[in-house]
């Protein structure tokens, strides 16, 4: 239950721990813990805070306890993964007032306060931080629910009860007067539980029907394909070669995939984390690469590999249908691929810089600035190898600097400059189907996200 150290389901996790914001149904960072913020210059964010909230263990809500969220997050080993992206740009965290805060960050970062509505955002009590082992099964927040720890299993079922100490009204988020969370991997047997009436929210796969049931499509924002850890080509010397991975590239049928795959949910994608809420999009990127395998192996022969090489791919087993579509199309063109299966280990084996490529399943937020800088920078933390571009962080640069149709157009170039270093590949961006029992829960469909967050989930009727 330590939000710093795993990376808890948002739907736990967001049921006692508050974030500093929350994202809006149109998809823009609003106040929440903050109630306001500003940059004073491009490295400086300073937040006001409320006053009004305490913890369940007593302690108050106040620029300290942020402080030492900050902190502890920073240093705690192993942590969490989502989090720290945006936690990396925090140098240092002064305490201005008991509600105001500032936070001093290493270089530029404009999408810091939409970070802190994620996982970069949680706050746990000051005191509990202090004694952190308590955490692994105790949830000391300040949010709307607290944990029945007698009707709790672990990794499992979850069960809370309304926080009647809760600051926020009814009005600013309507509550249940119980909530019950499973964890399911098993997205079957989640569909099966849905039509019994043993849950009222779940995701579902493509194609589920629920008699009564409203069946909902998030934004596509699910960055899914192989990513190509070694650019230079130190391990898998062809992978080194931009010819062979824009090879790699037109070999694959996008459309395709999207529709036999992902069941037609997403849009299609040119291995570049821009999608169509990105700053800058235009639809003309999303054909960057048609499907031609004679073009395909044309580049293979160019770079000096007309029949082909092998490649050895790391592989979540959970993500082994997408892996296998894009095995297939590059097998036709000669390379021979190898999916080697990690599941529990999957994060140590990115991590060990022995992997040339692996299957990964990435978020695109729409915010260009880190999107980019997540997924193309030596801040990736499916960077294992350390890649940089010095184009793609000159126009990072630029772009972050600019303003109005400026940085449009330089979003735009980047997008395409990207797809052309072609260090994915990535056929679509999918997106992720939820449904719901409307007599029971009122959902709000946010955009530029895959799903809702629980705030987003409201009981029929109010309180």
């Amino acid at each position: 239950m330590d939000p710093w150290k795993t990376q808890l389901s948002q739907y736990v996790a967001a049921a006692t721990y508050d974030t500093l914001t929350h994202v809006n149904a149109d998809g823009t960072v609003v106040p929440w813990l903050a109630t306001s913020w500003d940059y004073s210059d491009a490295t400086t964010l300073v937040m006001e805070l409320r006053t009004d909230v305490v913890f369940t263990d007593g302690a108050s809500f106040d620029a300290e306890a942020v402080k030492a969220n900050i902190e502890y997050a920073k240093s705690v080993t192993p942590s969490n993964v989502a989090a720290q992206p945006y936690l990396a740009y925090i140098q240092s965290v002064d305490v201005v007032s008991k509600s105001k805060v500032r936070f001093n960050l290493t270089s530029s970062q404009p999408d810091l306060p939409y970070g802190f509505s994620q996982q970069a955002g949680w706050m746990v009590s000051p005191t509990a931080l202090k004694n952190p082992s308590a955490l692994a099964d105790t949830a000391v927040g300040s949010g709307p629910y607290v944990l029945d720890k007698s009707a709790t299993t672990q990794n499992k079922t979850y069960t809370f009860t309304r926080n009647k100490n809760y600051w926020a009204t009814a009005a600013q988020w309507p509550r249940f007067e119980k909530l019950v969370v499973q964890l399911m991997t098993d997205l079957t047997a989640s569909d099966n539980a849905a039509r019994s009436g043993q849950i009222d929210y779940t995701t579902v796969t493509a194609g589920t029907e629920i008699t009564g049931w409203k069946i909902s499509e998030g934004a596509a924002c699910a960055f899914h394909g192989f990513t190509i850890f070694d650019v230079e080509g130190t391990i898998n010397k062809p992978l080194g070669d931009v010819r062979v991975r824009q090879a790699m590239n037109y070999a694959i049928d996008r459309e395709a995939i999207l529709k036999s795959v992902l069941g037609g949910h997403g849009d299609v994608n040119a291995s570049t984390p821009f999608g169509r809420d990105s700053t800058g999009y235009t639809r003309s990127i999303d054909s960057y690469y048609s499907y031609d395998v004679a073009k395909a192996k044309r580049l293979l022969r160019q770079a000096g590999y007309p029949n082909g090489f092998s490649v050895k791919v790391l592989n979540n087993p959970q993500w082994d249908q997408m892996a296998q579509a894009l095995a297939g199309y590059l097998r036709k063109v000669g390379i021979d691929v190898e999916l080697s299966n990690h599941g529990d280990d999957l994060v140590q084996q990115t991590n060990s810089g022995k992997w040339a490529m692996s299957t990964s399943l990435q978020a695109v937020t729409g915010l260009p600035y880190s999107d980019f800088t997540f997924l193309m920078t030596k801040s990736s933390s499916m960077n294992p190898l350390g890649n940089s571009n010095a184009k793609v962080n000159a126009l990072l640069a630029e772009a972050v600097s600019a303003e109005g149709a400026e940085q449009k157009r330089l979003y735009a170039e980047l997008a395409e400059y990207a797809a052309e270093q072609a260090w994915y590949v990535i056929p679509a961006l999918s997106s992720q189907l939820h449904a719901y029992n409307p007599d029971v829960v009122k959902v709000v469909e946010p955009e530029r996200v895959g799903g809702p967050m629980l705030y987003h989930l409201t009981p029929v009727g109010g309180e």
